[in-house]
């Protein structure tokens, strides 16, 4: 079995650094963009304007990290320019996802500022009296946006500078996860409203979340590194336990997380009836009484906050808030467990663990 020796890593890379690569990255890209766009006409480079605020705005940068950590670890003497184009093209995909999951949702503001469709719909309404009309066209705006930052992933993608070969093989990954979590996002928009029993939890934290946010960028890098092939079955193994364990997290950050810290309403997954796995643990271990009384709240969107805190209570007094934490703990033990597996330094592990430890405590 390959161990790689502690000796050759050296200056491994950490999260600010990734971002910062991966901001610079995005800023010349966003510059490229908004040139070319010019010769449509100035509409399009409006879209693409406020696709450039949107990607600046925020975002941690954990999934281009994971793609250049990975690298780094399979790969020690590599140049992590080589596969930077392969890491931002995950965060464009991020991107995307988030434009998309705002139309779902029918949010107007992401990182704090006007998204694409809230953007848009602040500039029809110069030319739309019906409010109805500047929805739907503003919508049609951020689609398009989000649209075109799908292209442009697979575009970067093909600007790595790796054999051809690694290339197609990151591109099926690509491909994969963006199947996967289209999917996922659909389970997640369906399970507020058909029968009970019909779409799983579990199901839509593997396809929603854990696919296109952890196994794609791991598997990515290590591809791209050339990592042996049961390692590269070993993370995706560590990346699926991770994202599910990511999202039942964040499912206990959204019903009793500091909506300061976290910046998610914690109010809606009650008022929206949002099915859970933190629910489903509630349906399995409430009384009767307690089932009864959470029902009369749970998908209410004029339910009062002292309602909704109740509906809250009763999660907690039926040991469903514990299960989830338990669960959460078990996977955390797995994920380690697959990291003492992998062939590459004590020091890359570390990323792992450090990244387990930041995913499934965190606290926003």
């Amino acid at each position: 079995m390959l161990v790689y020796s502690k000796s050759t890593m050296q200056h491994l890379i950490d999260i600010e650094t990734a971002k910062q690569l991966t901001d610079d990255y995005i800023k010349n890209y966003c510059q490229t963009r908004l040139n070319e766009s010019q010769q449509l006409g100035p509409t399009y480079t409006r879209l693409w304007q406020s696709i450039e605020s949107l990607l600046l705005a925020g975002g941690k940068r954990f999934r281009p990290f994971m793609v250049l950590a990975t690298y780094q670890a399979y790969n020690p003497q590599g140049a992590l320019n080589d596969v930077l184009p392969a890491a931002v093209a995950q965060e464009l995909i991020h991107t995307a996802m988030l434009i998309h999951d705002d139309i779902i949702d029918r949010d107007s503001v992401r990182y704090g500022i006007s998204n694409i469709s809230g953007q848009y719909k602040q500039y029809y309404s110069r030319f739309l009296n019906d409010e109805t009309e500047q929805m739907h066209m503003s919508i049609s705006a951020a689609l398009l946006g989000g649209d075109a930052l799908i292209s442009d992933a697979h575009r970067l993608l093909r600007k790595t500078n790796r054999p051809t070969l690694l290339i197609e093989q990151a591109d099926e990954i690509f491909n994969k996860a963006i199947f996967e979590v289209i999917g996922g996002e659909l389970l997640d928009t369906e399970a507020s409203f058909l029968p009970e029993g019909e779409i799983s939890a579990l199901s839509i934290a593997k396809y929603k979340t854990a696919s296109y946010s952890f196994i794609s960028p791991i598997t990515m890098g290590a591809i791209l590194a050339e990592a042996p092939e049961q390692d590269v079955k070993i993370l995706t193994q560590f990346s699926e336990i991770l994202g599910i364990g990511y999202q039942l997290r964040d499912d206990l950050l959204g019903m009793f997380g500091n909506e300061t810290a976290t910046g998610k309403s914690i109010t809606t997954d009650i008022t929206e009836g949002k099915h859970t796995y933190l629910i489903e643990q509630f349906e399995l271990l409430a009384t009767p009484e307690q089932s009864e009384a959470f029902k009369a709240v749970f998908h209410y969107k004029d339910a009062t906050v002292d309602e909704i805190n109740t509906a809250k209570l009763l999660l907690i007094e039926s040991g469903a808030s514990i299960a989830v934490e338990e669960n959460i703990n078990t996977m955390k033990l797995m994920a380690f467990e697959k990291i003492t597996n992998l062939t590459i330094s004590q020091e890359s592990k570390l990323i792992y663990k450090n990244l387990v430890e930041r995913s499934l405590n965190r606290e926003s």
